[in-house]
């Protein structure tokens, strides 16, 4: 008796922690769908048209999902259905990851920084768990006719939440939720740049995120170095995600003047959507955040030393 307790609360905690995930992350999938975009096109699995459909799909999915595995419904064919489901989203995984389409798992959407080798084994996790609520299975807490009910609502939520958090994503060109870290006013965090966690808490200093092969990315570089050796300006440090090797290669084809610091994809991919990205710093606070083009105010700061375009 002992042991069959323990077993339906290990069966029960399965199918509760395993659910929770899928609920949280579908949740601030549709609440903030920006990253998730990006990820969905960044695959190339469909026509550009069909991501967000894609995109819409997946995240009503995936709360379904969560819902129906913490009120166990339907379990004789969830928990084999998820086991099934996690295998192939780890195997999209190793596929996006090795083949450099994507830096990450697009799982948790910016909630946590996570390397691809991370996310493969929380999935063997999440696998486990579901084979130990499968092999060990409880009586259904709900009747045949209350477990529908309760599927057609979860459906019905997901939908409406999915689309209310688009509409106004589209109407707004932002998002309900924004779990953007790099906003203004906020404190620099030492973590994202250790090399230079100190030196970027004092005076004036200019931030910037760039990939090598962006054409904006090179037309900013002439600009950067002019910023950064002259005394009124900000020092620059650039943060590019790529090895070290690939990184001093880069600072070596565009002599560069100012530090340059290889970044892991995954922290990058947590900070910005988009290259170049440019943060202002004074005294560690972030006062502004460029995206693509620098503001015409800063320009004419620069101007001085050299006329440039502002983008």
């Amino acid at each position: 008796m002992a042991i069959a307790s323990i077993m339906y609360l290990i069966s029960l905690i399965s199918s509760l922690v395993v659910g929770s995930v899928f609920l949280v992350t579908g949740v601030v999938k549709a609440l903030a769908p920006t990253k998730f975009l990006i990820h969905i096109s960044q695959l190339r699995l469909f026509p550009q048209k069909v991501n967000i459909g894609a995109a819409i799909a997946f995240t009503i999915i995936e709360c379904v999902l969560g819902i129906a595995l913490i009120l166990r419904l339907f379990p004789q064919w969830l928990f084999i259905g998820t086991i099934v489901l996690l295998l192939l989203l780890s195997s999209l995984t190793y596929w996006s990851t090795s083949t450099k389409r994507t830096d990450d798992c697009g799982c948790y959407n910016g909630l946590i920084d996570i390397s691809p080798k991370q996310s493969l084994l929380l999935n063997a996790l999440y696998i486990t768990l579901m084979g130990l609520a499968w092999f060990y299975p409880v009586a259904d807490i709900l009747t045949v006719s209350q477990q529908v009910t309760a599927l057609l609502i979860s459906l019905t939520t997901s939908c409406l939440l999915t689309a209310v958090s688009y509409i106004y994503y589209w109407k707004k060109k932002k998002p309900i939720l924004d779990l953007d870290p790099l906003k203004v006013n906020r404190s620099w965090q030492p973590q994202w740049l250790k090399e230079y966690a100190e030196s970027l808490t004092t005076g004036e200093k200019l931030v910037v995120f760039l990939m090598p092969g962006c054409p904006t990315c090179k037309n900013w570089l002439k600009v950067l170095k002019v910023v950064h050796q002259r005394t009124d300006l900000p020092d620059v440090v650039a943060g590019v995600p790529q090895t070290s090797e690939q990184v001093e290669e880069f600072v070596q084809s565009n002599n560069l003047n100012f530090p340059v610091v290889a970044m892991s994809p995954t922290v990058v991919a947590r900070l910005t959507n988009a290259f170049p990205t440019a943060v202002l710093l004074e005294e560690g606070i972030i006062r502004e955040k460029w995206l693509g083009v620098m503001p015409l105010t800063f320009v004419k700061r620069v101007k001085p030393s050299l006329s440039v375009p502002s983008s």
